[in-house]
């Protein structure tokens, strides 16, 4: 899955989604695959006079709602839909992770059916990646394991 680069977000912007997606990937260990998506986001969304991207993910990674106040529902959706990319990065959704995307949604305002609408739009991404398995039986299998996982 490719990062969201194509909104304008302030640096507060920028920094807090890193750290609401660090917060997700730190739920059950940061895999590698989170690590990625998180730098690459970062590193194409961050200006000169912010943190370097060794710096984010070396950091602290405390989410802060409160930063967000007032964001655009745009805005919101993108830190709901880059947390959700986050927490499958590593092939699953944990409980974990879908329970803390769900209080930055409740925090940011994102109702729960909004909240759905993204997590299917993140599921549709995943299997249209999965395009290149080698047979319908694998997609299958993977579908399965995503209907189950989250």
């Amino acid at each position: 899955m490719q990062a969201i680069q194509d909104q304008n977000l302030s640096a507060t912007q920028v920094i807090q989604l890193t750290q609401a997606m660090l917060s997700v990937a730190l739920v059950d260990g940061m895999h590698p695959a989170e690590a990625a998506l998180i730098g690459q986001f970062y590193e194409s969304s961050r200006s000169a006079d912010m943190p370097t991207t060794s710096a984010m993910l070396s950091g602290t990674h405390a989410f802060d709602a409160q930063a967000m106040t007032g964001c655009p529902a745009n805005v919101a959706d993108t830190v709901v839909l880059m947390c959700l990319m986050t927490g499958h990065a590593d092939g699953r959704l944990s409980d974990g992770e879908r329970a803390l995307v769900q209080s930055f949604a409740s925090a940011l305002n994102v109702d729960a059916t909004r909240f759905d609408a993204l997590l299917g739009q993140v599921r549709d991404e995943l299997i249209g990646a999965l395009s290149h398995l080698p047979d319908a039986g694998s997609v299958a299998n993977v579908v399965r394991e995503l209907g189950a996982g989250g």
